[in-house]
């Protein structure tokens, strides 16, 4: 009999002899004592038997290294006993021992997978270097086993262990709040979460395989997400993380998010080296259509100081005709209609002065449609002009000739963009030192299905650092003055459009900012 372990692997125990235990069969009284003394000089512990039917009880009620037997024995020979033995544990050895010289019973024996085989007379040296090695090949074996049960063991261990994780994990993945997308170092989509499916609205199988600028937008200073996810997979260690914002496609909505993309590298296998990936997480706003109209809404209240500014001048230059014909009208001839036809033209212009202030506070009801790009810029200027905020700076705006640029969108929203730009690049200018300030350029075209307004000034620029943050609401590079809402919200309103903005610094100077909205199509 086998014993095992307490951790199930056969054959080895805490309770080893240091030298080895045999099993020795032998029927001749004399040749078995002479045998055990040997071995016992030796330093082996010994047990002896007679013969088979004696010896497979013994073998059963204690572990052996190895058993010696007899091969000729009343009730049974050695080759009997050993194949019983091979039924009961095969991992023991058993070495032959016989007066027989013949080929044919050494070759039985080995037949039989006995160890060894050995002749009478043995050799005292021949007997002890078998049973050693015998001993060592068994304890060899056991400590074989001993390690492969361990290990699979440990195997099984980590295998319910990393099945926990695997499960865990995939809760954790579809489950997580943020979307979670996982691109190959070509950029394509090799798998998302739950959360990130959802966002856009689409089935994972539609998902799979694709191109990641299929469903982000470009930035305007960010760029190209799949571009960067290229750039990461073939760089080094120290551009392994990218922050920034992007622009999640969700069928006709697109949706402002920020996201975190990470290097990681899958382990070597047999087949194939090291494989790397990107992975991203993408943290959108549930409520984002409320926190757009707010920001909106708070954009167009940093408009009324500069509106204010000119419908209170204008207000002040009609009220001095309205007192004059008011202190005439008491003095002459109350029937005089032509004084209070003037009068009462005065008081309408008043009201117009009054309807431009309380106008940006109204709630807006947007109709998209059919908007001329040009008379919305014609309008700010001339809106500025009046402001005085032109002064000493030379303003250009240049249109194709013919047909105007005709763009699909609600004309506040043009109207919206369109002044953030220009008093942007006003701003841009800073005071001139009371001399000129610059130059501003407006420029509107027609670039394929796309209607185009660019606007550019050739003031100090934006420190590369600072590039990234200025589409953030609330960062703003001109301190008190301002209120960090512009770029933002003409970011806002341009994805909602289905456009594009792009921000540029030129090496030579200025900022340049350019729009891109669908033309409209009738």
């Amino acid at each position: 009999m086998s014993p095992t372990g307490p951790d199930g692997a056969p054959g080895l125990t805490g309770h080893l002899h240091p030298t080895g235990v045999v099993l020795l069969v032998e029927d001749d009284q004399l040749v078995a004592n002479a045998l055990r003394l040997l071995l016992v000089r030796a330093g082996y512990e010994v047990r002896i038997t007679t013969d088979v039917h004696e010896a497979l009880p013994a073998f059963e009620s204690q572990p052996f290294d190895v058993v010696v037997t007899d091969l000729l024995m009343p009730g049974g020979t050695g080759l009997d006993l050993l194949k019983e033995i091979e039924q009961r544990d095969p991992e023991v050895p058993v070495v032959i021992v016989t007066a027989d010289h013949s080929v044919q019973a050494a070759a039985e024996a080995v037949r039989e997978h006995a160890f060894d085989y050995l002749t009478k007379p043995v050799k005292r040296e021949r007997l002890l270097d078998t049973v050693a090695r015998a001993v060592e090949a068994r304890r060899t074996k056991q400590l074989r086993q001993h390690e492969q049960q361990r290990l699979r063991e440990e195997h099984r261990q980590l295998s319910i262990r990393h099945q926990r994780t695997a499960m865990l994990l995939s809760v954790l993945y579809n489950r997580a709040a943020e979307g979670i997308i996982v691109a190959d170092p070509e950029g394509r989509v090799v798998d998302v979460s739950e959360s990130f499916v959802n966002l856009v609205g689409k089935p994972l199988y539609a998902l799979l395989d694709t191109d990641l600028r299929q469903w982000f937008e470009p930035h305007p200073t960010g760029g190209d997400v799949q571009d960067r996810v290229i750039e990461m997979a073939d760089g080094d260690e120290a551009e392994a993380h990218w922050r920034g914002e992007v622009t999640v496609r969700s069928g006709q909505r697109q949706i402002p998010a920020r996201m975190s993309l990470s290097l990681c590298e899958s382990p070597e296998d047999e087949d194939h080296g090291p494989t790397r990936y990107v992975i991203g997480l993408v943290y959108f706003e549930q409520s984002h259509e409320e926190l757009s109209q707010r920001l909106q809404q708070a954009d167009r209240l940093a408009t009324v100081g500069l509106l204010a500014g000119s419908a209170a001048h204008e207000i002040k230059n009609e009220l001095g005709p309205l007192v004059g014909y008011l202190s005439m009208l008491e003095s002459a001839d109350p029937t005089e209609s032509g004084m209070i036809g003037i009068m009462r033209e005065s008081v309408r212009r008043i009201r117009e002065h009054v309807e431009e202030i309380l106008e940006p506070l109204r709630p807006r009801v947007r109709t998209r449609g059919a908007v001329v790009v040009r008379e919305s810029v014609e309008e700010i200027l001339k809106l500025l002009r009046r402001a005085g905020r032109l002064r000493r700076m030379k303003v250009s705006l240049s249109a194709p000739e013919g047909e105007d640029v005709v763009v699909h969108a609600d004309k506040d929203e043009v109207h919206q963009i369109a002044i953030n730009l220009i008093v942007n690049a006003i701003d841009a200018l800073g005071d001139g030192g009371g001399g000129d300030r610059g130059s501003v350029e407006i420029e509107i075209d027609r670039e394929g299905d796309f209607g185009m307004l660019r606007v550019r000034d050739d003031g100090s620029g934006i420190p590369e650092d600072l590039r990234g943050k200025v589409f953030e609401p609330f960062f703003t590079t001109k301190g008190s003055a301002g209120t960090g809402l512009g770029l933002p919200v003409v970011h806002d309103i341009v994805r909602s459009l289905r456009g594009r903005v792009v921000l540029d610094c030129p090496a030579q100077g200025g900022t340049i900012v350019t729009v891109h909205l669908p033309r409209y199509r009738g």
